[in-house]
Protein backbone atom coordinates (compact mmCIF):
# COMPACT_ATOMS: atom_id res chain seq x y z
CA UNK A 1 0.00 0.00 0.00
CA UNK A 2 1.33 3.87 -0.74
CA UNK A 3 2.24 6.16 2.14
CA UNK A 4 2.46 9.03 2.35
CA UNK A 5 -0.07 10.41 -0.25
CA UNK A 6 -3.22 11.58 0.14
CA UNK A 7 -5.58 8.15 -0.64
CA UNK A 8 -7.55 10.29 -3.95
CA UNK A 9 -3.93 11.55 -4.96
CA UNK A 10 -2.71 7.84 -5.52
CA UNK A 11 -6.38 7.06 -6.95
CA UNK A 12 -5.61 9.98 -9.56
CA UNK A 13 -2.41 9.20 -10.49
CA UNK A 14 -4.04 5.36 -11.29
CA UNK A 15 -6.13 6.64 -13.60
CA UNK A 16 -3.96 8.98 -15.71
CA UNK A 17 -2.13 7.55 -18.67
CA UNK A 18 1.10 5.23 -18.01
CA UNK A 19 3.77 6.80 -18.80
CA UNK A 20 5.75 4.76 -21.76
CA UNK A 21 6.79 1.19 -21.17
CA UNK A 22 4.34 0.79 -18.38
CA UNK A 23 1.61 -1.71 -18.92
CA UNK A 24 -1.87 -0.51 -18.95
CA UNK A 25 -4.04 -1.50 -15.27
CA UNK A 26 -6.21 -4.90 -16.89
CA UNK A 27 -9.32 -2.68 -16.08
CA UNK A 28 -9.38 -0.07 -18.20
CA UNK A 29 -9.24 -2.79 -21.14
CA UNK A 30 -10.98 -5.76 -21.98
CA UNK A 31 -8.59 -8.99 -22.19
CA UNK A 32 -9.70 -10.06 -25.40
CA UNK A 33 -10.47 -7.36 -27.65
CA UNK A 34 -13.90 -6.54 -29.45
CA UNK A 35 -14.10 -7.68 -32.92
CA UNK A 36 -11.55 -10.75 -32.46
CA UNK A 37 -11.68 -13.58 -34.53
CA UNK A 38 -11.88 -17.22 -32.68
CA UNK A 39 -8.32 -18.42 -32.58
CA UNK A 40 -7.46 -21.04 -34.48
CA UNK A 41 -9.18 -24.65 -34.38
CA UNK A 42 -12.73 -22.84 -32.90
CA UNK A 43 -15.93 -21.54 -33.99
CA UNK A 44 -16.56 -18.89 -31.30
CA UNK A 45 -14.73 -18.16 -27.56
CA UNK A 46 -18.02 -18.96 -25.55
CA UNK A 47 -17.67 -21.06 -22.72
CA UNK A 48 -20.94 -23.07 -24.19
CA UNK A 49 -18.84 -24.03 -26.56
CA UNK A 50 -15.71 -24.83 -25.20
CA UNK A 51 -17.78 -26.84 -22.83
CA UNK A 52 -18.41 -28.82 -25.74
CA UNK A 53 -15.31 -30.78 -24.70
CA UNK A 54 -14.24 -29.75 -21.53
CA UNK A 55 -17.51 -30.95 -20.20
CA UNK A 56 -16.54 -31.26 -16.59
CA UNK A 57 -14.30 -28.05 -16.30
CA UNK A 58 -17.37 -26.28 -17.73
CA UNK A 59 -19.61 -27.41 -15.05
CA UNK A 60 -17.38 -26.23 -12.23
CA UNK A 61 -17.25 -22.69 -14.07
CA UNK A 62 -21.03 -22.84 -14.21
CA UNK A 63 -21.19 -22.52 -9.85
CA UNK A 64 -18.03 -20.60 -9.77
CA UNK A 65 -18.50 -16.48 -8.89
CA UNK A 66 -16.62 -16.10 -12.50
CA UNK A 67 -19.62 -17.63 -14.03
CA UNK A 68 -22.05 -14.73 -12.04
CA UNK A 69 -19.67 -11.78 -12.55
CA UNK A 70 -22.51 -10.48 -15.06
CA UNK A 71 -25.70 -11.54 -13.44
CA UNK A 72 -24.94 -10.68 -9.67
CA UNK A 73 -27.66 -8.80 -8.17
CA UNK A 74 -25.41 -6.73 -6.03
CA UNK A 75 -22.99 -5.68 -9.11
CA UNK A 76 -25.84 -5.38 -10.98
CA UNK A 77 -26.78 -2.37 -8.56
CA UNK A 78 -23.32 -0.92 -8.40
CA UNK A 79 -23.30 -0.51 -11.98
CA UNK A 80 -26.67 1.94 -11.49
CA UNK A 81 -24.67 4.28 -8.91
CA UNK A 82 -22.71 5.69 -11.61
CA UNK A 83 -23.32 4.50 -15.11
CA UNK A 84 -20.94 6.79 -17.12
CA UNK A 85 -18.25 5.34 -14.96
CA UNK A 86 -19.44 1.36 -15.32
CA UNK A 87 -17.63 0.84 -18.58
CA UNK A 88 -14.26 0.19 -16.32
CA UNK A 89 -16.15 -2.23 -13.92
CA UNK A 90 -16.98 -4.31 -17.08
CA UNK A 91 -13.50 -4.84 -18.40
CA UNK A 92 -13.31 -7.08 -15.14
CA UNK A 93 -16.87 -8.81 -14.84
CA UNK A 94 -17.48 -9.06 -18.68
CA UNK A 95 -13.19 -9.05 -20.07
CA UNK A 96 -13.99 -10.13 -24.06
CA UNK A 97 -14.73 -7.08 -25.94
CA UNK A 98 -17.81 -8.60 -27.26
CA UNK A 99 -19.42 -9.35 -24.07
CA UNK A 100 -19.74 -5.38 -24.30
CA UNK A 101 -22.28 -3.27 -25.94
CA UNK A 102 -20.23 -0.16 -26.48
CA UNK A 103 -16.62 -0.14 -27.39
CA UNK A 104 -15.04 2.40 -24.69
CA UNK A 105 -11.24 3.49 -24.53
CA UNK A 106 -9.54 5.49 -21.77
CA UNK A 107 -8.81 9.15 -22.32
CA UNK A 108 -7.86 10.38 -18.71
CA UNK A 109 -11.00 11.03 -17.38
CA UNK A 110 -13.04 7.80 -16.35
CA UNK A 111 -16.24 9.54 -16.73
CA UNK A 112 -15.17 10.55 -20.35
CA UNK A 113 -13.74 7.66 -22.34
CA UNK A 114 -14.04 7.61 -26.28
CA UNK A 115 -17.31 5.43 -26.99
CA UNK A 116 -18.74 3.49 -29.94
CA UNK A 117 -21.21 1.10 -30.66
CA UNK A 118 -19.89 -2.32 -30.86
CA UNK A 119 -21.42 -3.99 -34.22
CA UNK A 120 -19.93 -7.71 -33.02
CA UNK A 121 -21.47 -7.26 -29.37
CA UNK A 122 -22.57 -10.74 -28.60
CA UNK A 123 -25.34 -10.84 -25.46
CA UNK A 124 -25.05 -14.31 -24.96
CA UNK A 125 -21.65 -14.34 -24.17
CA UNK A 126 -22.38 -11.23 -21.62
CA UNK A 127 -24.23 -13.29 -19.43
CA UNK A 128 -21.44 -15.30 -19.16
CA UNK A 129 -19.55 -13.05 -17.39
CA UNK A 130 -15.71 -14.52 -17.08
CA UNK A 131 -15.63 -17.62 -18.80
CA UNK A 132 -12.54 -19.35 -20.45
CA UNK A 133 -11.40 -16.79 -23.39
CA UNK A 134 -10.66 -14.41 -20.35
CA UNK A 135 -7.87 -16.50 -19.13
CA UNK A 136 -6.96 -18.91 -22.21
CA UNK A 137 -7.17 -16.66 -24.98
CA UNK A 138 -4.30 -13.50 -25.76
CA UNK A 139 -3.29 -12.56 -28.62
CA UNK A 140 -5.37 -14.85 -30.74
CA UNK A 141 -3.79 -17.90 -29.22
CA UNK A 142 -5.33 -20.35 -26.86
CA UNK A 143 -3.63 -20.81 -23.57
CA UNK A 144 -3.06 -23.48 -21.86
CA UNK A 145 -0.54 -25.36 -18.95
CA UNK A 146 0.19 -28.98 -21.19
CA UNK A 147 0.56 -28.51 -24.76
CA UNK A 148 1.05 -32.17 -25.40
CA UNK A 149 -2.52 -32.89 -25.53
CA UNK A 150 -4.51 -34.29 -28.96
CA UNK A 151 -7.25 -30.60 -29.31
CA UNK A 152 -8.43 -29.91 -32.25
CA UNK A 153 -7.05 -26.60 -31.40
CA UNK A 154 -3.03 -25.54 -31.22
CA UNK A 155 -2.39 -24.57 -27.51
CA UNK A 156 0.19 -22.65 -26.54
CA UNK A 157 1.88 -23.33 -23.03
CA UNK A 158 1.35 -20.61 -20.32
CA UNK A 159 3.28 -20.79 -17.04
CA UNK A 160 1.46 -17.80 -16.31
CA UNK A 161 -1.85 -19.76 -16.03
CA UNK A 162 -0.05 -21.23 -12.55
CA UNK A 163 0.55 -18.41 -11.14
CA UNK A 164 -1.11 -15.09 -9.43
CA UNK A 165 -0.55 -12.73 -11.63
CA UNK A 166 -2.97 -14.18 -14.36
CA UNK A 167 -5.66 -13.33 -11.57
CA UNK A 168 -4.57 -10.02 -9.80
CA UNK A 169 -5.23 -7.77 -12.86
CA UNK A 170 -8.68 -7.78 -11.68
CA UNK A 171 -8.06 -9.02 -8.13
CA UNK A 172 -5.76 -6.38 -7.53
CA UNK A 173 -7.73 -2.66 -8.66
CA UNK A 174 -7.73 -0.10 -6.17
CA UNK A 175 -9.05 3.20 -7.47
CA UNK A 176 -11.78 6.11 -6.98
CA UNK A 177 -13.68 6.08 -10.40
CA UNK A 178 -16.38 9.05 -8.92
CA UNK A 179 -16.88 10.56 -5.64
CA UNK A 180 -18.98 7.62 -4.85
CA UNK A 181 -17.72 5.23 -6.68
CA UNK A 182 -14.54 3.35 -5.22
CA UNK A 183 -12.62 0.34 -6.63
CA UNK A 184 -10.63 -1.19 -3.24
CA UNK A 185 -9.51 -5.11 -4.10
CA UNK A 186 -6.27 -4.66 -2.82
CA UNK A 187 -6.24 -8.55 -2.60
CA UNK A 188 -3.01 -8.91 -4.86
CA UNK A 189 -0.87 -6.50 -2.01
CA UNK A 190 -2.56 -8.25 0.73
CA UNK A 191 -0.98 -11.37 -0.77
CA UNK A 192 2.19 -10.12 -1.22
CA UNK A 193 2.72 -8.58 2.20
CA UNK A 194 2.12 -12.09 3.08
CA UNK A 195 4.92 -13.64 0.78
CA UNK A 196 4.01 -17.24 1.25
CA UNK A 197 4.99 -19.60 -1.68
CA UNK A 198 0.86 -20.46 -2.51
CA UNK A 199 -0.59 -18.89 -5.08
CA UNK A 200 -4.39 -17.95 -5.83
CA UNK A 201 -4.57 -21.14 -7.44
CA UNK A 202 -3.20 -23.32 -4.48
CA UNK A 203 -6.58 -22.56 -2.77
CA UNK A 204 -9.34 -21.47 -4.97
CA UNK A 205 -8.46 -24.02 -7.90
CA UNK A 206 -8.31 -27.41 -6.26
CA UNK A 207 -6.18 -30.67 -7.72
CA UNK A 208 -7.41 -33.07 -9.62
CA UNK A 209 -6.45 -35.76 -11.90
CA UNK A 210 -9.11 -36.42 -14.82
CA UNK A 211 -8.82 -35.87 -18.51
CA UNK A 212 -8.71 -31.91 -19.02
CA UNK A 213 -11.48 -32.41 -22.37
CA UNK A 214 -13.54 -35.42 -22.91
CA UNK A 215 -10.89 -38.55 -24.63
CA UNK A 216 -7.96 -36.54 -23.47
CA UNK A 217 -5.04 -37.92 -21.18
CA UNK A 218 -5.19 -38.78 -17.88
CA UNK A 219 -3.18 -35.74 -16.26
CA UNK A 220 -2.78 -33.46 -13.27
CA UNK A 221 -5.35 -30.56 -13.30
CA UNK A 222 -7.04 -27.99 -10.85
CA UNK A 223 -10.81 -27.65 -10.75
CA UNK A 224 -12.39 -24.25 -12.45
CA UNK A 225 -14.53 -23.73 -9.54
CA UNK A 226 -13.66 -20.27 -8.08
CA UNK A 227 -15.73 -19.59 -5.39
CA UNK A 228 -14.31 -16.98 -3.80
CA UNK A 229 -15.44 -16.37 -0.24
CA UNK A 230 -17.70 -19.29 -0.58
CA UNK A 231 -21.15 -17.11 -0.37
CA UNK A 232 -22.59 -18.46 -3.13
CA UNK A 233 -24.59 -16.14 -5.57
CA UNK A 234 -28.26 -17.82 -5.59
CA UNK A 235 -29.48 -20.96 -4.85
CA UNK A 236 -26.92 -24.21 -4.67
CA UNK A 237 -28.16 -27.24 -6.68
CA UNK A 238 -26.68 -30.70 -4.76
CA UNK A 239 -23.82 -30.93 -7.51
CA UNK A 240 -23.25 -27.86 -6.72
CA UNK A 241 -23.08 -28.29 -2.74
CA UNK A 242 -20.37 -30.75 -3.39
CA UNK A 243 -18.15 -28.38 -4.77
CA UNK A 244 -18.59 -26.18 -2.10
CA UNK A 245 -17.65 -28.85 0.37
CA UNK A 246 -14.12 -29.20 -1.12
CA UNK A 247 -12.66 -26.04 0.56
CA UNK A 248 -11.92 -24.92 4.13
CA UNK A 249 -13.12 -21.56 5.07
CA UNK A 250 -9.50 -19.76 6.05
CA UNK A 251 -11.33 -18.54 9.06
CA UNK A 252 -10.67 -20.91 13.00
CA UNK A 253 -12.35 -19.45 15.95
CA UNK A 254 -12.98 -20.57 19.06
CA UNK A 255 -14.07 -19.81 22.55
CA UNK A 256 -11.85 -19.81 25.83
CA UNK A 257 -14.11 -20.44 28.99
CA UNK A 258 -13.56 -21.58 32.10
CA UNK A 259 -14.89 -24.88 33.04
CA UNK A 260 -16.71 -24.07 35.75
CA UNK A 261 -17.18 -20.67 37.74
CA UNK A 262 -19.39 -19.39 41.02
CA UNK A 263 -22.63 -18.52 40.51
CA UNK A 264 -22.33 -14.26 40.50
CA UNK A 265 -18.79 -14.20 39.54
CA UNK A 266 -18.10 -12.39 36.75
CA UNK A 267 -16.81 -14.64 33.53
CA UNK A 268 -13.66 -14.13 31.45
CA UNK A 269 -13.70 -15.38 28.26
CA UNK A 270 -11.63 -14.83 25.04
CA UNK A 271 -13.14 -15.14 21.47
CA UNK A 272 -10.15 -16.41 19.14
CA UNK A 273 -10.01 -15.56 15.91
CA UNK A 274 -7.41 -16.67 13.15
CA UNK A 275 -6.48 -16.02 9.81
CA UNK A 276 -5.30 -19.80 9.39
CA UNK A 277 -5.32 -20.77 6.04
CA UNK A 278 -5.81 -17.36 3.45
CA UNK A 279 -3.12 -15.78 2.12
CA UNK A 280 -4.66 -12.71 2.01
CA UNK A 281 -6.81 -10.38 4.80
CA UNK A 282 -9.98 -11.66 5.74
CA UNK A 283 -12.07 -10.34 4.05
CA UNK A 284 -10.35 -9.31 1.58
CA UNK A 285 -12.01 -8.03 -1.97
CA UNK A 286 -15.27 -6.30 -2.09
CA UNK A 287 -14.93 -3.43 0.78
CA UNK A 288 -18.96 -4.52 1.87
CA UNK A 289 -17.42 -8.11 3.18
CA UNK A 290 -17.06 -8.54 6.90
CA UNK A 291 -17.33 -11.26 9.39
CA UNK A 292 -19.85 -10.65 12.18
CA UNK A 293 -19.09 -13.27 15.22
CA UNK A 294 -21.56 -13.29 17.81
CA UNK A 295 -20.97 -14.85 21.33
CA UNK A 296 -24.36 -15.37 23.38
CA UNK A 297 -24.61 -16.94 26.69
CA UNK A 298 -27.72 -18.18 28.27
CA UNK A 299 -28.66 -19.61 31.94
CA UNK A 300 -29.39 -23.25 32.77
CA UNK A 301 -33.38 -22.61 31.63
CA UNK A 302 -32.89 -21.49 28.19
CA UNK A 303 -32.59 -17.24 29.17
CA UNK A 304 -30.13 -15.19 27.19
CA UNK A 305 -28.23 -13.13 29.48
CA UNK A 306 -25.52 -11.76 27.73
CA UNK A 307 -24.99 -11.18 23.69
CA UNK A 308 -21.73 -9.57 22.17
CA UNK A 309 -20.89 -8.75 18.76
CA UNK A 310 -17.86 -8.30 17.40
CA UNK A 311 -17.43 -6.83 13.73
CA UNK A 312 -14.63 -7.97 11.57
CA UNK A 313 -13.98 -6.17 8.07
CA UNK A 314 -13.75 -2.55 6.47
CA UNK A 315 -16.05 0.47 6.92
CA UNK A 316 -16.34 3.14 4.21
CA UNK A 317 -18.68 6.07 4.06
CA UNK A 318 -20.38 6.38 0.51
CA UNK A 319 -22.23 9.80 0.17
CA UNK A 320 -21.43 12.56 -0.52
CA UNK A 321 -18.17 11.10 -1.29
CA UNK A 322 -16.70 7.57 -0.96
CA UNK A 323 -14.41 7.30 2.22
CA UNK A 324 -12.48 4.25 4.06
CA UNK A 325 -13.23 4.75 7.61
CA UNK A 326 -11.60 2.33 9.49
CA UNK A 327 -10.10 -1.27 8.87
CA UNK A 328 -9.66 -4.08 11.23
CA UNK A 329 -9.69 -7.16 9.11
CA UNK A 330 -7.66 -10.04 9.81
CA UNK A 331 -3.64 -10.50 8.17
CA UNK A 332 -2.55 -13.45 6.59
CA UNK A 333 -1.63 -16.01 9.62
CA UNK A 334 -3.15 -12.83 12.45
CA UNK A 335 -4.78 -14.67 15.13
CA UNK A 336 -6.41 -12.13 17.08
CA UNK A 337 -7.91 -12.37 20.91
CA UNK A 338 -11.14 -10.70 21.57
CA UNK A 339 -12.13 -10.75 25.24
CA UNK A 340 -15.36 -10.76 26.83
CA UNK A 341 -17.13 -10.46 30.42
CA UNK A 342 -20.37 -11.90 31.78
CA UNK A 343 -22.05 -12.65 34.92
CA UNK A 344 -21.90 -16.17 35.97
CA UNK A 345 -25.63 -17.14 36.32
CA UNK A 346 -26.62 -19.75 39.22
CA UNK A 347 -27.23 -23.28 37.50
CA UNK A 348 -24.48 -22.87 35.21
CA UNK A 349 -24.50 -21.14 32.04
CA UNK A 350 -24.42 -22.16 27.82
CA UNK A 351 -21.91 -19.76 25.61
CA UNK A 352 -21.89 -20.54 21.88
CA UNK A 353 -19.99 -18.88 18.97
CA UNK A 354 -21.83 -18.15 15.43
CA UNK A 355 -19.30 -16.20 12.91
CA UNK A 356 -21.31 -14.96 9.47
CA UNK A 357 -19.24 -14.24 6.69
CA UNK A 358 -21.35 -11.64 5.15
CA UNK A 359 -21.08 -10.45 1.15
CA UNK A 360 -22.99 -7.03 2.36
CA UNK A 361 -24.31 -5.12 5.03
CA UNK A 362 -28.56 -5.07 5.77
CA UNK A 363 -28.36 -1.54 4.79
CA UNK A 364 -26.89 -1.92 1.61
CA UNK A 365 -28.55 -4.60 0.52
CA UNK A 366 -31.90 -2.95 1.53
CA UNK A 367 -30.51 0.09 -0.58
CA UNK A 368 -30.06 -2.03 -3.89
CA UNK A 369 -33.53 -4.20 -3.28
CA UNK A 370 -31.46 -7.18 -3.10
CA UNK A 371 -34.63 -9.28 -1.53
CA UNK A 372 -33.70 -13.27 -1.74
CA UNK A 373 -30.15 -12.55 -2.23
CA UNK A 374 -27.70 -14.83 0.07
CA UNK A 375 -26.49 -11.86 1.35
CA UNK A 376 -23.85 -14.41 3.75
CA UNK A 377 -22.80 -17.83 5.49
CA UNK A 378 -22.02 -19.15 8.91
CA UNK A 379 -18.28 -20.19 8.71
CA UNK A 380 -18.03 -21.73 12.10
CA UNK A 381 -20.18 -22.41 15.23
CA UNK A 382 -18.77 -23.16 18.62
CA UNK A 383 -20.67 -24.37 21.76
CA UNK A 384 -19.32 -24.52 25.53
CA UNK A 385 -21.01 -25.35 28.78
CA UNK A 386 -20.15 -24.12 31.87
CA UNK A 387 -20.96 -25.49 35.14
CA UNK A 388 -21.43 -23.45 38.48
CA UNK A 389 -18.76 -24.06 40.99
CA UNK A 390 -20.03 -26.86 43.27
CA UNK A 391 -22.16 -28.31 40.86
CA UNK A 392 -21.65 -31.95 39.65
CA UNK A 393 -20.26 -31.61 35.32
CA UNK A 394 -22.50 -34.49 34.91
CA UNK A 395 -25.32 -32.42 35.44
CA UNK A 396 -25.11 -29.98 33.49
CA UNK A 397 -27.78 -27.40 32.91
CA UNK A 398 -30.97 -28.59 30.84
CA UNK A 399 -30.29 -28.44 26.99
CA UNK A 400 -26.76 -28.26 27.59
CA UNK A 401 -24.00 -29.83 25.13
CA UNK A 402 -20.07 -29.14 24.49
CA UNK A 403 -19.62 -28.69 20.73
Amino acid sequence: MTRGLPFALVVLLALLPARAGEPRPAWESPRVPAGAAPPEGLTAMTAESCGACHVEIAAEWRASVHAHAWTDAQFQGELKKDPSVGWLCLNCHTPAGDQQAERAEPTGDPKSPTRAVNPTFNAAWREEGVSCASCHVQDGKILGVYGDGRAPHPVEVSERLRGAEVCLGCHQAVATVSPTLACAFNTGEEWRAWGGEATCQGCHMPEVTRPVATGGPVREGRRHLFLGSLIPKDALSAEEESYYALFAAGLDAELLLPDDAPAGSLVEGQLILHNARAGHHLPSGDPERHLLATVTVSDGAGRVIYVARYRVGQRWRWWPEAERLDDNRLAANERRVVPFTFPMPAGGAVATLVVEHRRISEEAAAYHALDGYPTGRVVTEARRTLTETGQSPENPPTGAQDG
